[in-house]
């Protein structure tokens, strides 16, 4: 699965750019853990009252602080809380218990029992009318072909919000045999127990049959309803599916776990203008009269429950495009993409990347794509950038449709990279998953990086296009460490036992399971060379082919793999290395102090917050890094690497009038602080190390590490440097964002302002259309950066400034008023109405600049345009800019418009934007808190969108009183979902109070002396 954009202005800090709406070990089978732990607590409880009955009743007074004490000590033993209730005792052996109270659940864990395993659904479903405003309803039967693994008299599903309405046991020995006992869902367990009046035997066969009605839902998980509109302007309904990661429940009974893997085939009876898709290929149609026909689908490749995908529509397609595997000279496999008919032709770039992208993962992992087919679906909302279902992708229209003529650049790299990350899927995640989602970044992690750096990397290789493919891979990994470096982010693979809900499972999908994952992923690859990572990679599929597996599976395979290519491998053990960065949240800092004759490392946990880190007991965690370093000085540098396995290490080396830099290439996962950075001479670094280098200062200074004069006099130096790089702008653009948004409501941030505007250099910023047209792609998407932060800063003194852009926005608006058409046309010669051309990638920065002229006068036109856009490119422009207007009340109806009358997944997207502005941000807190309850029953039950809402409006704020307001407002915060955000938000506004309190006045002493010099220190 894809996730959703962070909010961006400026390139590189989603390698994905702006919201183009675009993602964070076995199971005890009895629950062990988490029954002792509960268990404990209980008996906490127990004895504590106990006590303090006897003590009551002999008269002796007990004082209030040590029964505050007890309180303290209780709560610091609460477990996780599930989506809907709270977490219930997990039994003791995988046997259940009778309750004592015949309403309670036989089974109270969230995990089902592993008493049985299924091999086979036959789902049939009845949907007679897409027409309905609401509450589409459907009712069917699903016959599960189930195997008793441990004798047992209770069968346990999952079911949610579905009408049980017939459950019947056909035993395969003695079909005529009655044992049903009876059957009961439990909604806090989101689950059917189905009781037997006698114990199954192990190794019997039996048939579940199971009948049940629903209704389509409205929220974007389960099975649901999405509209549109067509290009007649009447609305037309679809069903659709979204299951990832525990939704399949809602649409029908099924055992939903990840490890619970089998084979599925749907029957489905649907209206004759409508046409089905499923994972597996149509068998046949049957016409059942008064406007119904019947598909048969056949039988799917054995996959998890998450990975079912079906979607009911009248959406068209494209021409089938037919490729032979590269694998098997006898398989072909046909690639169809669906869309809205006046999209199709935004399609075709999606099915070519998709046919070359197959060939790509065919030949780097010898293993053949095990499906004839592939169909690939825009779906007009949809939550998610993408759902890799196997054999049957859906995608958010705008992480798909690409308009040569219209989309930007930027848009292009960001269909390549999703549509790669989501065939990446198809072996990594369908074919092989992880065996439950505390190990999320088994499947994302590894989509992200086999994603981009195989898929997307040699695509635009074979295809000829400059992207700066692992450049934006490692701005992407920063967003990661920023995350990474709070006390409340988690492992990569977390405790089983803690990942037990809904809301705790959606937690896992956020920037740490995709980014971080992929970051080790590419450190890893980086020390043990690509074709290793290649052939540990093809034994990890072939060892584990339509199963399951665990991190330690896949150290294994590398540590094979390894051990065969390095003979000399010595103790180096690849899965105690790994193991380290998967298991452990955070990452380290190395500090190096450079002596004459040696190089001494140390390593320990960076924290971004300084107060958090001074209370960190836990200090003394270390990983095994692989380290990479340079000497540079008197002599031709030399590549060193070695493992740092403890505290601290000595490399032994003659250091005299030499420096020495670490962290080659920006390959390991880790911060590097120097002892004297004025030893280091940028003019021997490449862009890729600068930019290392400079980031790592600037975390640094952030945390505490280093002092403001270190970090300014190196940023100083780079900014000052002639001919700087693509990743280098991107970080100090990255900076200048920073310092402007933690600093803007004090006196520093005009001084501030004052120097990113000398920097940007807006008057020479030459954007004609020819010459944006002869850039490279970096050379444009740094010009496109430049351009927002200038219009952010003061969008009058940048129109004026810069003649051409206030010519072009001018004539914009011009044709934007006087024309009932698009202003766009499609041969790009005419984009203002004046006869001057706009070049793609810039015009969203140019119709910014138009609204920003005259927001009250084109306000409601943009919105129309906004809201009636026939390219999703086109309409994420529109997006972006009406969400940077500087008028408080036009971005308050702009977000209640988007809640009651815009897309169902536009809404977070866009008070993500609005919260992003300076202008905006006590407007979208205020927005947040005044529709809590709207936006947290629409999004907060599960999925991603709660936790993206409360990072983007909650952690803008750098004052006390908007820490105690946050902390006040989320503390009744009931359910897991949320939490983390809620955390990592009161971790980052803490950091900031911080840089405004310790580093403010400095700050300020320093950019006030640079209007009096024209050099620095």
């Amino acid at each position: 699965m894809s996730e959703l954009e962070e909010v961006s202005f400026w390139p590189g800090q989603s390698s994905y750019g702006s919201w183009n709406g675009s993602a964070d070990g076995s199971y005890s089978r009895v629950g062990g853990a988490m029954h002792k732990e509960v268990s404990c607590r209980k008996r906490t409880v127990v004895v504590i009252a106990v006590v303090v009955c006897i003590l009551f009743i002999i008269g002796i007074s007990i004082p209030a602080g040590m029964l505050q004490h007890l309180k303290n000590k209780e709560e610091v033993k609460e477990l996780p809380v599930s989506t809907d209730k709270p977490a219930t005792t997990s039994p003791k052996s995988s046997t259940a218990q009778p309750s004592p109270s015949p309403h309670s659940p036989k089974w109270s864990s969230q995990r089902l029992p592993r008493t049985i395993y299924v091999s086979e659904y036959n789902i049939k479903l009845t949907m007679k009318d897409l027409n309905h405003k609401n509450h589409i309803p459907y009712n069917g039967t699903v016959d599960i072909l189930v195997h008793v693994a441990n004798s047992t008299d209770l069968i346990v599903l999952h079911a949610f919000n579905i009408n049980i309405s017939k459950v019947e046991i056909l035993l395969h020995s003695s079909p005529t045999d009655s044992i049903l006992s009876g059957y009961e869902t439990y909604d806090e367990l989101q689950q059917l127990q189905i009781s037997l009046k006698k114990p199954l035997d192990m190794g019997s066969n039996f048939t579940l049959q199971i009948s049940f009605d629903a209704t389509l839902r409205e929220d974007l998980h389960g099975f649901y309803r999405s509209v549109y509109t067509s290009p007649l302007d009447d609305e037309k309904a679809m069903a659709v599916t979204q299951f990832e990661a525990t939704h399949a429940r809602k649409a029908f009974p099924c055992f939903d776990e990840p490890d619970f893997k089998a084979r599925f085939k749907l029957t489905i009876t649907r209206p004759s203008h409508c046409h089905t898709l499923f994972n597996s290929p149509h068998n046949k149609t049957v016409d059942e009269g008064s406007g119904l026909e019947t598909d048969t689908f056949e039988y799917s490749p054995e996959m998890s429950s998450y990975l079912v995908a079906i979607v009911v529509s009248e959406l068209k397609h494209t021409q089938p495009l037919l490729i032979q595997s590269t694998l098997n000279a006898s398989q072909s496999i046909k690639i169809t993409l669906y869309g809205r008919e006046n999209q199709l032709s935004q399609l075709e770039f999606a099915k070519n990347v998709t046919a070359e992208v197959i060939k790509v993962f065919e030949q780097f992992f010898q293993v053949a794509y095990p499906l004839p087919k592939l169909d690939i679906v825009a779906i007009p909302d949809f939550e998610n950038g993408a759902m890799e279902n196997w054999g049957l992708i859906t995608f958010r229209e705008s992480a798909l449709l690409y308009d040569p003529t219209l989309s930007s650049t930027n848009q292009q790299q960001w269909v390549t990279e999703v549509v790669a990350h989501e065939l990446a899927h198809q072996w990594f995640g369908n074919y092989v998953t992880m065996k439950w989602w505390n190990e999320v970044w088994l499947n994302e992690g590894f989509a992200t990086f086999v994603g981009e750096m195989i898929g997307t990397k040699t695509f635009a290789e074979n295809q000829g296009y400059d992207w700066p493919v692992t450049e934006n891979f490692i701005l992407a990994i920063t967003q990661a460490m920023a995350v990474d470096g709070l006390l409340s982010s988690h492992p990569l693979s977390r405790s089983e036992s803690k990942v037990n809900s809904g809301g705790i499972i959606e937690e896992m999908f956020d920037s740490i399971s995709y980014k971080k994952g992929a970051a080790i992923l590419r450190m890893l690859d980086s020390f043990v060379t690509r074709n290793v990572t290649q052939t540990a990679l093809q034994d990890y599929l072939n060892s584990h082919s339509y199963g399951n597996a665990e991190a330690s599976d896949l150290w294994a395979s590398f540590d094979k793999a390894y051990k065969v290519a390095h003979q000399d491998a010595g103790e180096t053990d690849i899965s105690t290395m790994m193991n380290s960065w998967t298991d452990l949240s955070g990452y380290p800092v190395i500090s190096v102090d450079i002596a004459d004759q040696k190089i001494t490392v140390t390593q320990s946990p960076y924290f971004l917050c300084v107060s958090c880190r001074k209370d960190k007991k836990d200090v003394n965690r270390l990983w095994t890094i692989p380290v990479t370093f340079k000497v540079y000085g008197s002599h031709a540098s030399r590549l060193y690497s070695f493992n740092l396995k403890h505290k601290k290490a000595v490399v032994r080396l003659d250091m005299r009038r030499r420096w020495v830099k670490l962290n080659i290439d920006w390959s390991g996962y880790y911060l590097v602080k120097y002892n004297n950075y004025r030893l280091i001479q940028l003019s021997e670094l490449s862009d890729v190390n600068i930019a290392n280098l400079l980031f790592d200062a600037f975390e640094l200074f952030k945390g505490g590490y280093v002092e403001l004069k270190e970090f300014i006099s190196l940023m100083w130096r780079v900014k000052e440097k002639e001919d700087i790089g693509y990743l280098t702008n991107n970080i100090l653009m990255k900076i200048w964002w920073y310092l402007l948004r933690t600093f803007d409501q004090l006196h520093v941030y005009s001084e501030i302002s004052q120097q990113i505007y000398k920097w940007l250099n807006v008057k020479n910023l030459d954007i004609s259309y020819d010459s944006v047209q002869q850039m490279n792609s970096k050379d444009r998407h740094i010009l496109i950066g430049k351009l927002w932060m200038a219009l952010h800063i003061d969008y009058v003194r940048t129109a004026f400034e810069n003649n051409q852009l206030l010519i072009l926005a001018l004539s914009w608006r011009r044709g934007l008023l006087e024309k009932s058409t698009p202003v766009v046309s499609k041969n790009a010669e005419d984009m203002t109405g004046s006869g001057r051309r706009i070049h793609k990638d810039i015009s969203k920065a140019v119709w910014t600049c138009a609204f920003l002229l005259d927001e009250r006068g084109i306000w409601d036109t943009l919105w129309k345009k906004y809201f009636t856009a026939k390219i999703p490119s086109e309409q994420a422009n529109y997006k972006t800019v009406l969400a940077a207007a500087r008028d408080t009340q036009l971005l308050h109806k702009y977000m209640s418009y988007s809640l009651t009358s815009g897309k169902k997944d536009d809404t977070v997207p866009i008070i993500s934007l609005v919260a992003f502005s300076r202008n905006g941000r006590n407007v979208a807190w205020s927005f947040v808190k005044e529709h809590w309850n709207t936006l947290y029953s629409k999004y907060g039950a599960v999925g991603p969108m709660i936790n993206k809402l409360i990072v983007a409006t909650a952690s803008n704020f750098a004052d006390r009183t908007k820490l105690l307001e946050v902390k006040s407002f989320f503390a009744d915060l009931t359910g897991s979902a949320g939490k983390m955000a809620v955390a990592q938000s009161l971790e980052k506004i803490r950091s900031k109070i911080y840089m405004v309190e310790e580093r403010g006045a400095d700050m300020l002493r320093f950019f006030q002396h640079l209007r009096t010099r024209d050099s620095v220190l």
